[in-house]
C-alpha cells in the first residue's frame, strides 16, 4: 500500500514527476500523451492523496517537513518496484526532488529541475509563508491566489484564456490545512544546493523565460556547481507554471 496517491502512464522504467505548489499532479496530465512511461504522485493533502496529518502521523514526523514528503515518495517508488529512475520537479516538486537525492541517492538515475529554487528562502521569504500558513489554518487561502497574474507570462495572461482560467481555478481549489501544511514545510526546507556539486547523474534545467521567481541566475548557479556538461532551456513565453502554459515544448524538452 502506498502513502500517497499516483498515477502511472506507459509502459517501462518512468519518469517521476513531482509538481509545483500549491497545485497538484494533474498539472502534468497534458504532457503524458508526449512522453513514454510517467508516474507522478500528489503531495501531502493535494489531489487524492490523504491529509498531510495522517502522512505525519504514519511516518512519526513531528512537523511538516518536505523531507516527510519525499520519504514518503521513496517508500512508495519501493513498493512499487522502482529502484532508480529520473526524477523531475518543478517549483516545489525541485526541492523535493534533492531531498529525495540526499535521503535515497541510489533512487536517482537523472535529475530535471524546473522552475524551481532548491536553496532556502530568505528571511522575509520564510516569515511570508509563515504568514501565509497562519491565515491559512483560519480557512484564508487567499494569499496563493495572487500567483495567477505574477507566475505566468503575459502571453499566457493575454492570449491563452484557458490556461490562464484553469491556472486560477486550482488555486481557488486549494485546501485551507493542505496550505498551511505545505507553506511551513516549504519555509523550514534547507539549501540543498550543495547536493549538486557531488551528483554524477545527467542534470538537466529547465525555466520559462518570463518566471521571475526562478531567474536565469539561479538556473546558472546550478550549472556551474555541476561537475559535468548541464543541460539548460528557456522557454519562451512561459512563466513558473511551464507544464500548464507550455507542455508541448516542455515534454520535447523531457
Amino acid at each position: 500500500m502506498t502513502y500517497l496517491s499516483y498515477r502511472q502512464t506507459g509502459t517501462g522504467n518512468p519518469l517521476l514527476l513531482l509538481h509545483a505548489m500549491p497545485l497538484d499532479s494533474t498539472m502534468f496530465d497534458r504532457l503524458r500523451t508526449h512522453l513514454g512511461a510517467v508516474l507522478t504522485v500528489d503531495a501531502p493533502g493535494f489531489g487524492q492523496s490523504p491529509p498531510a496529518s495522517i502522512i505525519d502521523d504514519a511516518l512519526g514526523a513531528e512537523q511538516p517537513s518536505l523531507d516527510t514528503y519525499a520519504a514518503a515518495v521513496i517508500s512508495d517508488l519501493r513498493e512499487l518496484g522502482i529502484d532508480r529512475c529520473t526524477i523531475g520537479g518543478l517549483s516545489m516538486g525541485g526541492a523535493v526532488a534533492m531531498s529525495i537525492l540526499e535521503q535515497a541517492p541510489s533512487l536517482v538515475a537523472g535529475l530535471i529541475l524546473m522552475d524551481t529554487n532548491i536553496g532556502a528562502d530568505t528571511e522575509a521569504a520564510r516569515q511570508k509563508r509563515l504568514d501565509a500558513a497562519i491565515r491559512a489554518d483560519s480557512g484564508d487561502t487567499s494569499t496563493v491566489l495572487g500567483m495567477a497574474e505574477t507566475m505566468t507570462s503575459r502571453e499566457t495572461r493575454q492570449d491563452r484564456a484557458d490556461v490562464y482560467e484553469d491556472v486560477k481555478r486550482r488555486l481557488a481549489e486549494v485546501r485551507p490545512d493542505s496550505l498551511a501544511w505545505i507553506q511551513r514545510a516549504m519555509a523550514g526546507r534547507p539549501d540543498r544546493r550543495p547536493l549538486i556539486d557531488s551528483f554524477d547523474g545527467p542534470l538537466t534545467l529547465i525555466r520559462g523565460l518570463e518566471d521571475a521567481a526562478c531567474t536565469a541566475d539561479m538556473m546558472s548557479d546550478l550549472a556551474n556547481r555541476y561537475r559535468g556538461a548541464a543541460s539548460v532551456h528557456t522557454i519562451p513565453g512561459a512563466g513558473h507554471f511551464t507544464a500548464l502554459e507550455k507542455p508541448r515544448e516542455l515534454a520535447d524538452l523531457l
